[in-house]
């Protein structure tokens, strides 16, 4: 056994790695740990006596990795408890994580875990699990919705559900102040462990991203202990862990959470246990209604049930009387299986399961919502006379005498009524001969005691679901399954003006109040269905910039480059607010995602858009799609993320990269970011970005008119401050509020702050009252004019350094949150090192250097070397480059 820690520097982080006959996984485990993106870290692994070779695998894998090391038990503990704590025992980090032998870790998981733990200062911190049998916990979407700060078990009682151990990281300090380690000699140690430390900890924080990945082998020759729910010794073992954790609540007198603690048990634990109980034998059966009577008894009460689904609160009320037999029938009943009684009675409308044990209450807890009628169809058969089923029916727990059934087709539409012929067979037959068109959906209705039951028919609820469709004279008709799944007979006229004259008909009578609105609709509908076919105007130019949000930025610049060559082109804008939005040349302004838009999508030969529009409207082959894009990249995208994006994104992504003919960039590196991040293989054009020409040029006239704008006299210091918007931190606002106070508050009388944020952000700062020196720009737009009157920018991570650059003017780079930062979006370079000036974390040290234009100087050469390796392609020209390739090509 390791028991000497050599003298050498503490590391940060320490996870203790656990093995017991790991042999087909263990490389694997320890594998995710060597690749991690977080170096400051060492290793323990410690292997419980594995009679397999998986201690073999262990020494040979780390033999070349001093970060690793190793620990062998001489005798087998029996659980996870002493391996873990003996691993605590001999690591020396600050913080630790825990790591089974046969799972993994995500490639960034301790980045993530140490950096949020550093970050908030809380006594532990919860990251997502991934199961490998992709089974979706439930809990999970309630506690890992967001990021969760400093919180406390007593004011968000759901993480009591993630009783994991492994998907955390703690402090030493917290966990030696509290002498808390694992309980040796139980299984589900767990569940104690994480239920002490939600109690004794201070705060708590949450990340919403996946860090552990647990694998799940269902049909292992020797399983897990939270696979062995058939032996019974292993409820049992549950049972002892939660009477621990029982105990522990009135040692520190937290009795008053005894009832959020039961409810965690009795949805998740208890739940394992019933979900399967149907499969135990009998000996199971009868210790385990022996032993949960006897828990319960010593730790809650019924009206614990009324919090309760429906069914869990039947389930567990049996349980807690003791009436194994209505517990066995209730079983039976929810998994459509024939009861041994008849339990299921009114009382007028309300509906109860029966119990054979004595009473007052038992109504409040057995309450019975919906009926389970089971029912299938089979043998379905459509003509033009008839539609006729086959059907199987099953009600459990009524007697048959009590009920009886009949079926109805209901004509959505006019809600007509349709009845079945009578038939001396069990064949279910409805004549549609003369029927009118409509969707008829099929329901059953079940008649009990006077009390009438409707359900509507499924596609689940049929056996083999026929593809039917008939002529019969001029109707057709056919098997319909709607997007709710629900099975009707679709009858529709079969010409197509019969069937337009059908539907204006159809929405007269489901929407009466807006007979107005209709064929406007019907109208777009049908041109939008037209449009595409017309043929594509050659000498038409189509412009959009942020999605419409701006006249700017690149699009901007190639535009009034065509604008001033004099070639004989129609161009059109795509706007948001056309009305209120100033072009010269006089083009077309379209209102984005109207019709007359769509229009200009479809017919212009070239698009000319910073973003993306391919997805509102599919692009033809004779069409020219230039992508000009809005940045030097910086921050990770698309295929480069850490953790890709969804499928979905991802398909949205592609195709939007395959619509593009060109691609314009500022330089070589944007090309092969671009490129990789966005699987791009088209054409580019490394001509530096259009709406740089304006920097390189500098024209007096510009800068004049934005001054005015903003009426600043000449003379005055113009300090821009543009910040990135940071998404996961709900208080960014109130940051960068005060930051801006601050700042004004330190300058001098000569000096004025631009200030440029996200929209989302300049809407709530428009609400605040700013000091005289400060100018709310953010609604400016273009923002390439507020660098040309700017003296200094204040920025963070935002690529208006790589543009600003250009004026080889001072750039200071504000980073309260660089660890952070890197560590959720990931960087395409050392952000430390090429940054074009001096980067602080305190806006204090920030005010410091604004304020001491001596400072300034001294980062000169860090700028000319920026400014070399992003903006060497930008001479003032890249946009008549842009149209000389693109718009003079023949």
């Amino acid at each position: 056994m390791f028991n000497n820690i050599e003298e050498k520097k503490r590391p940060k982080l320490s996870v203790v790695v656990i093995a017991f006959n790991n042999e087909l996984y263990i490389e694997e485990a320890l594998e995710s740990l060597h690749e991690q993106t977080f170096q400051d870290i060492e290793i323990v692994v410690v292997n419980d006596f594995s009679t397999d070779r998986t201690a073999e695998l262990i020494e040979a894998y780390i033999l070349d990795k001093p970060k690793f090391r190793a620990i062998h038990l001489t005798e087998n503990s029996g659980g996870c408890s002493t391996p873990r704590n003996t691993g605590i025992n001999n690591s020396t980090g600050e913080y630790l994580m825990f790591l089974d032998g046969d799972d993994w870790y995500a490639i960034d998981a301790c980045e993530k875990m140490v950096e949020s733990i550093s970050r908030t200062g809380s006594d532990f911190v919860a990251g997502q699990v991934i199961r490998t049998n992709n089974y979706e916990i439930w809990y999970h979407k309630q506690i890992y919705s967001r990021e969760r700060t400093n919180i406390n078990i007593r004011e968000f009682n759901k993480l009591l559900f993630d009783t994991l151990s492994v998907n955390k990281i703690y402090q030493r300090s917290f966990l030696d102040k509290h002498k808390l380690r694992f309980h040796e000699g139980i299984h589900y140690e767990d569940i104690l462990f994480t239920g002490k430390a939600y109690y004794l900890a201070e705060s708590v924080s949450v990340i919403p991203e996946p860090v552990y990945y647990w694998r799940v082998v269902e049909n292992a020759d020797v399983k897990s202990i939270t696979n062995r729910r058939f032996e019974f010794e292993n409820f049992e073992n549950r049972i002892i862990a939660h009477r621990y954790y029982d105990e522990f609540l009135n040692e520190i007198g937290a009795q008053k959470y005894q009832g959020e603690k039961n409810n965690k048990f009795l949805r998740h634990d208890l739940k394992l246990y019933t979900n399967d109980y149907l499969l135990f034998d009998e000996d199971y059966k009868s210790r385990f209604h022996n032993l949960i009577y006897k828990y319960m008894h010593e730790v809650m009460d019924e009206y614990e049930f009324l919090s309760l689904s429906e069914k869990d609160r039947i389930i567990n009320y049996l349980l807690f009387i003791g009436d194994k037999k209505a517990f066995e029938d209730y079983l039976f009943y929810i998994n459509n299986m024939p009861t041994k009684n008849n339990r299921i009675y009114n009382i007028g409308s309300s509906y109860y399961f029966k119990t054979d044990k004595p009473g007052k209450n038992h109504e409040k807890f057995l309450k019975i919502s919906t009926l389970e009628i089971q029912f299938r169809l089979e043998d379905i058969k459509l003509d033009g006379e008839s539609f006729s089923f086959l059907p199987e029916i099953f009600v459990s727990a009524i007697p048959d005498s009590e009920f009886n059934i009949f079926w109805m087709l209901k004509n959505r539409q006019t809600k007509d009524l349709l009845a079945p012929e009578n038939s001396e067979d069990a064949r279910v037959e409805f004549n549609i001969q003369d029927i009118k068109p409509g969707n008829y959906y099929l329901s059953l209705y079940f008649n009990h005691n006077g009390n009438i039951h409707r359900k509507l028919v499924k596609n689940t609820d049929i056996s083999s679901l026929p593809n039917i469709k008939i002529e019969h004279g001029k109707i057709s008709k056919r098997i319909f399954i709607n997007q709710k799944n629900s099975f009707s007979i679709r009858v529709s006229p079969i010409k197509t003006v019969d069937q337009i004259k059908w539907k204006i008909a159809q929405r007269k009578l489901l929407q009466p109040d807006k007979k107005k609105d209709i064929k406007p609709r019907i109208l777009e509908k049908t041109l939008k269905n037209l449009i595409p076919r017309l043929p594509v105007r050659s000498n038409w130019v189509l412009f959009e910039s942020h999605m419409g949000k701006q006249y700017s930025d690149s699009p901007k610049y190639i535009y009034e480059e065509l604008l001033s060559s004099g070639k004989k082109y129609k161009y059109i804008w795509s706007l948001q607010d056309p009305d209120h939005t100033e072009i010269p040349g006089n083009p077309v302004k379209v209102k984005r995602h109207s019709l007359k838009h769509f229009y200009y999508l479809n017919r212009a030969k070239y698009w000319v858009d910073n973003q993306g529009m391919a997805h509102l409207g599919k692009k033809k082959d004779s069409q020219v799609y230039v992508q000009t894009w809005h940045g030097t990249p910086l921050k990770r995208m698309g295929y480069d993320l850490k953790r890709l994006p969804s499928n979905n994104e991802l398909a949205r992504l592609n195709f939007q990269s395959a619509s593009w003919d060109y691609l314009i960039t500022p330089n070589n590196y944007t090309t092969k970011i671009l490129k990789r991040a966005f699987r791009y293989s088209g054409s580019i054009l490394e001509t530096g970005y259009p709406r740089n020409d304006l920097l390189i040029k500098q024209p007096e006239k510009v800068i004049e008119e934005t001054k005015n704008f903003y009426n600043i006299p000449s003379g005055k210091k113009v300090i821009l401050f543009a910040p990135t918007f940071r998404e996961w931190d709900p208080s960014s606002f109130q940051k960068v509020a005060d930051d801006v106070l601050k700042l004004s508050r330190k300058l001098n009388e000569e000096s004025v702050i631009l200030l440029r944020l996200h929209y989302l952000l300049s809407n709530r700062m428009s609400q605040l009252k700013l000091p005289n020196n400060v100018i709310n720009a953010s609604n400016y737009q273009d923002i390439q004019e507020l660098y040309l009157i700017s003296d200094l920018l204040i920025t963070d991570y935002s690529s208006v350094m790589f543009d600003y650059a250009l004026l080889k003017r001072p750039i200071v780079l504000y980073c309260y949150d660089l660890e952070e930062y890197m560590t959720r979006r990931g960087m395409y370079f050392d952000f430390e090192k090429f940054a074009p000036g001096p980067i602080y974390k305190t806006i204090e040290e920030v005010i410091e250097f604004v304020s001491n234009e001596e400072k300034y100087s001294e980062y000169d050469e860090r700028l000319e070397d920026f400014v070399e390796k992003f903006g060497s392609l930008e001479d003032g020209t890249a946009s008549a480059q842009v149209v000389n390739q693109v718009f003079n090509r023949k």
